[in-house]
């Protein structure tokens, strides 16, 4: 009797500390690209120095980063192969929407642009939840119809640096066009025209600032 009551106690004394850390680890709410998300939202772009991005005509393109959500070490080699398809993709997009000229180096009267893509999950007609949600790039067919049907979605983020200040961000969710597969994993084809839809915003925002 008194090793039945102090077995369940022990128990019992476990789901109590293991409560307790559960509630303390917090879920990502962003992919983390920036170190500071203030002054962005969804689908917001903030320019500190509009006069300062104007003045410059030259752009140095930093290959595009994927954020995968999915720790290094436990990548496939696949996945390594489709995120590195996916990085000369969006940067050789970019590189051509660009109207600024592109510069093979950082120099002093060059912009830096550096870039992020990842994906999130989104229940838009859910208030509480956070849209920016990080998702796996690890997709595959079983995930999406189990419970992901409509609802993952590319997200690119950049920022533009002038002699080591950032003077304009971009946080941009594609949401007119959910992620799906042709196939049982996820390919670059499957992203094509969410990474074109965000290359084109991007192109809108920053050609702005090159007349």
């Amino acid at each position: 009797m008194k090793t039945n009551l102090l077995l369940s106690s022990l128990i019992l004394l476990s789901i109590v500390l293991f409560s307790g850390c559960a509630s303390k680890m917090q879920a990502p709410k962003n992919s983390g690209f920036f170190k500071s998300y203030e002054h962005l939202q969804v689908n917001s772009n903030h320019v500190s120095d509009a006069v300062k991005l104007a003045a410059y005509k030259k752009i140095y393109v930093e290959e595009v980063s994927v954020i995968p959500s999915i720790a290094l070490e436990e990548q496939t080699s696949e996945q390594k192969q489709l995120y590195t398809g996916i990085s000369k993709y969006a940067t050789n997009k970019l590189k051509e929407a660009l109207k600024f000229k592109n510069s093979n180096e950082k120099t002093k009267d060059s912009l830096v642009m550096q870039s992020a893509i990842s994906a999130s999950e989104v229940h838009f007609d859910d208030k509480e939840w956070n849209q920016l949600s990080p998702l796996s790039l690890g997709i595959t067919v079983v995930s999406l119809n189990a419970y992901l049907e409509e609802s993952a979605r590319l997200v690119g983020e950049y920022r533009l640096i002038a002699k080591d200040e950032t003077i304009s961000k971009s946080l941009k969710q594609i949401k007119e066009i959910p992620i799906s597969l042709n196939g049982d994993y996820l390919t670059l084809d499957d992203l094509k025209s969410s990474i074109d839809a965000w290359v084109d915003i991007v192109a809108s925002e920053i050609n702005k600032g090159n007349k």
